[in-house]
């Protein structure tokens, strides 16, 4: 069903499609009903685009600021984030594709990333340490940030940022129920104004609170 806005339709009429772009408007004919099935390439194309989009959806308010991978005029943030998970982060033989949480970037720019990290949990608290450097060519004075995401509920939980590239440490305690299922971790450094940004760099993944996955991660009990 078309409508009219500003004494021009949009939408579609009959066979036709009408449409704005960029202040000019436009006609084109209406897709007609596929005929034939989908290919199995088809479908396992569909079945990427599907499971990078769920595992991102609850990052977007996130990606927007920390994918700076050069050149945002061509895609948003979130639109690179997708496509880097469909090119490295998408494992297994189709049907039984799935995201692979360790290639995932969830920042991503030319600054340096955080040197040999860890990430110890214990008693509802993360602390993320990594090694400092001093250098002219390293801004310790850049934020350093710890993302909690829990998969399973599509919940997150971002640090602060109060923490500096410098300072080698940050602490961030999360409530018990984002412990709850699957759990990935990340850190990354963004500046302050949000220009720039690293790639992220994987901590490792718990499951009901306990670790099942590590890169540079240690609970205490």
């Amino acid at each position: 069903m078309a409508i009219l806005t500003g004494g021009t339709p949009h939408g579609k009429v009959g066979g036709l499609v009408y449409y704005t772009r960029n202040g000019v408007s436009y006609v084109r004919s209406a897709p007609k009903p596929r005929t034939t099935p989908p290919s199995p390439a088809q479908q396992a194309q569909r079945l990427r685009m599907k499971l990078a989009t769920q595992f991102l959806a609850p990052l977007v308010p996130v990606l927007a600021d920390t994918f700076k991978p050069g050149n945002r005029k061509k895609l948003s943030g979130p639109n690179w984030a997708t496509r880097q998970v469909l090119q490295d982060a998408i494992a297994g033989d189709y049907p039984d594709l799935y995201v692979s949480a360790e290639r995932v970037l969830v920042s991503c720019g030319p600054l340096p990333p955080m040197r040999y990290p860890e990430l110890a949990f214990g008693e509802g608290v993360f602390t993320l340490s990594w090694m400092t450097v001093d250098s002219m060519l390293i801004d310790n004075n850049v934020p350093a940030y710890l993302l909690v995401y829990n998969q399973t509920h599509q919940r997150l939980v971002l640090s602060e940022g109060t923490a500096c590239r410098g300072d080698g440490q940050l602490d961030m305690q999360v409530a018990a129920e984002m412990l709850n299922g699957t759990v990935h971790c990340y850190g990354f450094l963004m500046d302050r104004i949000r220009r720039s940004a690293s790639d992220s760099v994987f901590l490792g993944t718990l499951v009901d609170a306990e670790l099942v996955m590590t890169s540079g991660f240690e609970t205490d009990n």
